[in-house]
């Protein structure tokens, strides 16, 4: 009995050694990575402005963006006209073809409405959260050049840089850049104000990915 508690008694203190010594090894990572976060910022408040994202490619990737949600609503509108003019079903008592009920026509047609609503919106809404650059200010302020929901041209938007954060991870050490992802090709950033999040292109240019984790990455809003 006495040995089966002086095992138990080790066992406790070893576990609670090796506790002691994962929280020790958190606490230091924790005050590293805010040492570093600090020197970083320090670094950049040396300097008025710092890109740190500009995405690759044509000035005005998405100017189609606005002509695609056009026609694929013109083609949902036709599918809710047709819907409502032509949708038939067979009278059991005459076996004849008959128009259905108004409320399924409807049903039907107001289906097709939202479905192009839906789709063209949500491209819309992609193209006015795409980033085209990320710049830092004075080590103080982040504005992102974000695309026009037209497509043409874009907004500069400014946030404080401290409220700035992002759930997500950039650099992944996978690919020749060391930002690819299997899950996405997109990496996200919140804004104080914002519901919804920007959209940065893993594919563009990076001059220092590391940065990003560095000033933006947390676990938790």
């Amino acid at each position: 009995m006495f040995s089966w508690f002086r095992h138990r008694v080790a066992a406790s203190a070893r576990s609670q050694g090796v506790l002691l010594l994962q929280r020790s090894k958190h606490t230091a990572n924790t005050t590293m990575g805010h040492v570093r976060q600090r020197n970083a910022i320090k670094n950049l408040s040396n300097r008025p402005a710092v890109t740190i994202f500009t995405r690759n490619g044509p000035s005005n990737p998405f100017k189609w963006g606005p002509w695609v949600a056009g026609g694929q609503l013109l083609l949902w509108i036709n599918f809710a006209d047709f819907y409502w003019n032509y949708s038939l079903a067979k009278d059991e008592e005459t076996g004849e073809m008959k128009p259905l009920e108004m409320w399924k026509r409807a049903s039907l047609s107001s289906v097709a409405l939202v479905a192009g609503l839906a789709i063209g919106g949500g491209l819309l809404h992609f193209i006015s959260r795409s980033v085209a650059r990320v710049q830092i200010l004075n080590g103080k302020t982040v504005q992102l050049d974000v695309f026009r929901v037209t497509g043409r041209g874009t907004v500069s938007r400014k946030y404080p840089l401290h409220l700035m954060y992002s759930k997500d991870t950039l650099y992944t050490g996978v690919g020749p850049a060391g930002l690819t992802k299997p899950s996405s090709t997109q990496y996200s950033i919140q804004a104080p104000g914002n519901k919804y999040a920007f959209i940065l292109s893993r594919s563009g240019e990076f001059p220092d990915p590391k940065i990003f984790d560095l000033l933006f990455h947390r676990t938790s809003a």
